[in-house]
């Protein structure tokens, strides 16, 4: 890998550390495009992958990188007192079940429609948001049981799918179906990520992988010479993310999730349907 590749890998980081920080998402929904595009041009990466193979080892490979990432941003959120506890211990654990099922069907299925599918949750969440998604600052919260494990299937399961750590779908779930607040969805979202992510890359390290095509450098799907330089990146950085949160209004958050999953949502689409055609 030249050293050009590193330095992009690096100042991903630093971009997926403070995002992360700042909304709550673990970082795949810019660390998956990201290294689609690194596998899609060998030239430049040093690494070339079938689009079948680049799939499940760029949504393995985000995963890794998230969960450090998000135990980080979890310590800084703790001290502003944000993070619902009773929300994401249940849903953590379910998360952590649906999770290993979400890896393994990953694994099975076309890399594009997987990437299409990861462009379709970026568009509705964006959607959502842009809908006037948290509005209603005198709702109520409904964390009960069974809407907790709902959520944790329903994240863990499309975590380990996508390799999104779980934040895009959580927070959409943490407002319309438990009710949480704008101002509680980052540091709520970070915690849940740290239980699904972790599932995840844990499946994908130890299924079993085809003889020939992954890069060197990786454990099962996960590709450490591509993880390491931006999981260096996003420590340093998701802190920063967690400061600018604390001072924003939550309307001024609410149009940040929404431009941000909208762009990346249409550009993956438009991507992956003119390759099919």
């Amino acid at each position: 890998m030249i050293l050009t590749a590193i330095l992009a890998l690096f100042g991903v980081g630093l971009i997926v550390g403070a995002i992360s920080g700042l909304v709550g998402i673990g970082g795949g929904v810019l660390i998956v495009p990201f290294l689609y595009l690194f596998y899609g041009n060998p030239n430049w990466s040093g690494t070339s992958l079938t689009p079948d193979l680049a799939a499940p080892v760029a949504h393995a490979t985000s995963l890794f990188i998230i969960v450090p990432t998000a135990v980080r941003g979890v310590i800084a959120y703790h001290r502003s007192g944000n993070i619902v506890w009773r929300a994401v211990i249940p849903i953590g654990l379910a998360a952590i079940l649906a999770a290993v099922l979400g890896a393994r069907v990953a694994i099975n299925l076309p890399g594009r429609l997987l990437e299409i599918a990861f462009g379709v949750l970026l568009i509705g969440s964006a959607i959502q948001m842009a809908r006037g998604l948290g509005r209603r600052h005198d709702q109520v919260r409904r964390v009960t049981p069974l809407r907790t494990i709902l959520t944790g299937l329903v994240v863990g399961f499309l975590s380990a799918l996508l390799g999104v750590g779980g934040g895009a779908i959580a927070i959409p779930m943490l407002i319309y179906v438990l009710g949480l607040k704008v101002r509680e969805l980052a540091a709520t979202s970070l915690a849940i990520i740290m239980f699904a992510a972790l599932a995840g890359t844990l499946t994908y390290m130890m299924s079993p992988t085809p003889p020939t095509g992954l890069p060197t450098g990786n454990i099962g799907y996960v590709h450490l010479l591509a993880a390491l330089p931006i999981l260096a990146g996003s420590l340093l950085a998701v802190g920063w993310g967690t400061r600018l949160n604390q001072r924003l209004s939550t309307n001024k958050l609410r149009w940040i999730f929404a431009i941000l999953f909208g762009v990346l949502g249409v550009e993956l689409i438009v991507e992956n349907v003119i390759e099919l055609l």
